[in-house]
């Protein structure tokens, strides 16, 4: 598969064709190297109705001095782009076929042929650390850029200053792009400044035809069509296996689930029911690959602690040497999860899925419940979800006897179905904010502080399981591997006693007045 980069980017429109300003008084930064020049040339691919560009990704065929090759851009989160790179090869009428792949949620595998061409005269600068190495590049760039089609497009042309950062120096790209501000500098979106050269299309979310504005069915529509969006706009993340992407797309799959648990009665039965069932699939699949990173975080960051206290030949087992073995066992688990990630999204299962997704959107199964006003429908079925939470707590064991059901079968965990309960109200909640604002995001937060002390609880079973896995080959690494499960297991009963407590904020009347 092409290779990921990860980049801390910020774009400004310049406000002349002059140097980016930078040097001074920045934080961590000692030096600046020499001007040098770069010419790069670019042609970038889209589908015939500019899908890429609405979506705000871009694929590009480079030449020139710059980095010879084909490029992939996807937004991430705030200033980071994610880039995926492939070789040049000879190919020039199509992009390849793994970056096209990688765009299938915006292209749904029409072709990506040239729509633009673009020329750039940069010159970049580094900015240098005390010890000579590189923590940001400067670059001034000139662009020409001219569409393709139709054949007679005039070019247009501007001036645009970008700062690339190395290590989330967050500090620094807010210290540099602060002193360009006052200079007079826009922040500019790359993709949008090609969208407008193409005269492409806006950025939208699917939109319900035939629902009213203010009726339950258009809130709950409404909210659908956003998770839907967010949805999409992850599925190339999580192919790359981007941070958090994963995590991200699950998280959107649950939210639809959970909007249409909650809000059931607005919608016809067999519909609902058969995309409930392959957001159920989705998740599942992506689950597997979420718990292997978080488990890899969670106890390679307690084995650091361990290893500062160490003493070499204490015959109590070396905190590195464990790490490796379970750096190793769980990057494999992570790696089989995630390959089975990308063979689930290039799957017809998950194309029908999100195909199912956009067709209920557009045309939504509505009851003669949805047509009622958001008011009165809603309010009632995001109380009836609040009341499912209360129902699952009460399943709850108080003695904590019920903590640790073995893995196989999640849902016989009452602590699982308690998350997936506060989990879809929350859901419900989150779509009913338009109408009751604050008081609303109150209670979400108080679902999601019960939410999380259900994951955490989640993730020391689990971790406890591994621990457990590799103690008989462990050596006098099983010390070391004891005192992480103990850890453990002190982490299980905070979570359990903070567990009534997050109930208690969740559950106060006052919290829920807005319901009635």
């Amino acid at each position: 598969m092409p290779s990921p980069r990860l980049a801390l980017t910020r774009t400004y429109l310049a406000p002349s064709a002059d140097e980016a300003p930078g040097g001074g008084e920045l934080p961590g930064v000692a030096d600046v190297s020499a001007p040098r020049e770069v010419r790069s040339e670019e042609t970038h691919y889209d589908t015939a109705d500019l899908a890429l560009a609405a979506s705000g990704a871009s694929v590009r065929r480079q030449t020139g001095d710059a980095p010879r090759g084909w490029v992939l851009e996807l937004p991430g989160r705030g200033p980071r782009t994610h880039e995926v790179r492939h070789a040049l090869g000879r190919a020039v009428r199509t992009a390849p076929a793994a970056l096209q792949r990688l765009t299938w949620a915006a292209a749904r595998g029409r072709t990506l042929g040239p729509v633009l061409a673009l020329t750039a005269d940069a010159t970049q600068r580094d900015l240098l650390d005390a010890e000579g190495a590189v923590v940001a590049r400067l670059t001034t760039r000139r662009v020409q850029a001219r569409a393709l089609v139709p054949e007679d497009s005039l070019a247009q042309e501007w001036a645009e200053w970008q700062v690339e950062v190395v290590d989330g120096r967050r500090d620094l790209l807010d210290a540099v792009t602060a002193a360009w501000e006052r200079s007079g500098a826009e922040e500019s979106d790359r993709t949008e400044q090609l969208r407008a050269v193409l005269d492409g299309p806006e950025e939208t979310d699917p939109v319900a035809e035939g629902v009213g504005g203010d009726s339950a069915g258009a809130v709950a529509v409404g909210q659908l069509a956003h998770d839907v969006s967010r949805l999409l706009a992850q599925d190339p993340l999580a192919r790359i296996d981007a941070p958090g992407a994963v995590r991200a797309l699950r998280g959107a799959a649950r939210r639809l689930g959970g909007v249409l648990r909650s809000f059931g009665p607005l919608f016809t039965g067999e519909p609902r029911e058969a995309l409930l069932a392959e957001l159920d699939w989705l998740t599942g699949v992506l689950s597997a690959a979420r718990d292997a990173e978080a488990l890899s975080e969670r106890l390679l960051a307690d084995l650091d602690e361990e290893a500062t206290g160490h003493v070499a030949g204490s015959g109590v087992g070396d905190p590195a040497a464990v790490a490796e073995r379970l750096r190793a066992l769980l990057g494999e688990r992570h790696a089989a999860a995630q390959a089975e990630v990308a063979a689930a999204l290039d799957s017809e299962r998950y194309r029908a899925l999100v195909a199912a997704l956009e067709a209920f959107v557009a045309d939504p199964p509505l009851t003669r419940d949805a047509h009622r006003s958001a008011r009165k429908a809603l309010l009632p079925l995001v109380a009836d979800a609040h009341r499912a939470v209360k129902n699952a707590h009460r399943d709850v064991d108080p003695d904590g006897e019920d903590a640790d059901v073995p893995a196989g079968d999640p849902s016989a965990d009452p602590l699982v179905r308690l998350r997936r309960a506060a989990d879809d109200a929350r859901a419900a909640a989150a779509a009913v904010v338009p109408l009751r604002g604050d008081d609303v995001e109150e209670y979400a937060d108080a679902l999601k502080a019960l939410a999380d002390v259900l994951v955490e609880h989640e993730e020391t079973v689990a971790a406890r399981a591994v621990l457990e896995e590799l103690v008989p080959t462990a050596g006098e690494g099983a010390f070391v591997l004891g005192r992480l499960h103990a850890l453990e297991e002190v982490r299980s009963a905070v979570a359990r006693h903070d567990l009534e407590e997050a109930w208690d904020a969740a559950n106060r009347k006052k919290l829920r007045k807005w319901m009635s």
